[in-house]
């Protein structure tokens, strides 16, 4: 990726992308001059004056956007961890039978071989919850934010980190023993920020 490319990338998480690339234009003027050091000393300053700019916009309605995105999480968990359990037992529930109720039990008859079938072990269910706790239900709640915060995505996570922490401590969310607490927002938001970005910069099926 050219470097100009790249510096519109990073600036457009913080505003829009024709202020980003109008400024990066402006910066690539003086690059040959002033050289490449300075040209990424100039983005990342702009950058963090944007996202403090972008923070100050509309910080009300980010707030708000992220709390109510804390019980859209919530909801998201539920769903998603009930459907896992469900596939999960349903797989773990099939290949009891292929073991003992097919040719393969017949096999391990001849071979004098057992297959003992143990119920679901409990760090597997509590390995998938994590799972969808602290990274595919964030995930999906990025994915969704898009609609909203399309070219605010940086200054949404960070709103979220500071209302989801306080989320975490007065309005927590508990799964089956497990739950979301405020050091495992941080995971959470991250995972939140590359949900939204993978929507940003997913390609698009061309139109027919």
């Amino acid at each position: 990726m050219r470097r100009d490319h790249l510096a519109e990338t990073l600036l457009s998480l913080v505003g829009p992308v024709d202020r980003a690339a109008s400024a990066v234009g402006d910066l690539m003027e003086e690059t040959s001059r002033r050289g490449r050091v300075w040209f990424w000393r100039s983005v990342a300053q702009l950058w963090l004056r944007q996202l403090g700019r972008d923070l100050l916009v509309a910080p009300i309605a980010m707030a708000a956007s992220s709390a109510a995105g804390w019980f859209v999480y919530m909801l998201v968990s539920l769903v998603l961890s009930f459907a896992a359990y469900v596939a999960v037992t349903i797989v773990w529930g099939v290949l009891y039978v292929l073991t003992h109720h097919t040719g393969f039990e017949l096999v391990g008859d001849l071979l004098r071989i057992r297959f003992d079938w143990p119920p679901i072990p409990p760090w597997m269910l509590y390995a998938i919850q994590a799972a969808v706790l602290f990274a595919i239900a964030p995930f999906q709640v990025g994915r969704g934010s898009r609609h909203f915060w399309r070219e605010h995505e940086v200054s949404l996570a960070v709103v979220i980190l500071i209302v989801w922490t306080l989320m975490a401590q007065f309005v927590p969310f508990v799964g089956i023993g497990i739950r979301a607490r405020p050091s495992m927002v941080p995971v959470m938001v991250a995972f939140v920020l590359a949900g939204a970005l993978f929507e940003r910069f997913r390609p698009t099926p061309a139109s027919s």
